[in-house]
């Protein structure tokens, strides 16, 4: 799952507004608007607060190639 997927599912869950997630992750709504219409990509450095506010695990919305890496230092 991409944090686009997790934050577009929570929204659509209908229990919060743009507005709403706009506030929680300290960003304008026209950036939430942009990240769940597909126009701009989340920036990483703001994985850890849409895990957050999803409740799931940063892991789950983290590129498979991060999770490889990390996985590789565990090992170390």
């Amino acid at each position: 799952m991409t944090a686009e997927e997790a934050l577009h599912t929570y929204y659509k869950t209908g229990t919060i507004s743009q507005p709403k997630i706009a506030l929680m992750l300290e960003v304008s709504q026209a950036s939430v608007h942009n990240w769940l219409s597909g126009k701009n990509k989340i920036p990483v450095e703001f994985y850890d607060r849409i895990a957050k506010l999803c409740n799931i695990n940063l892991l789950e919305i983290l590129p498979s190639e991060w999770r490889i890496l990390l996985d590789k230092e565990k090992l170390q």
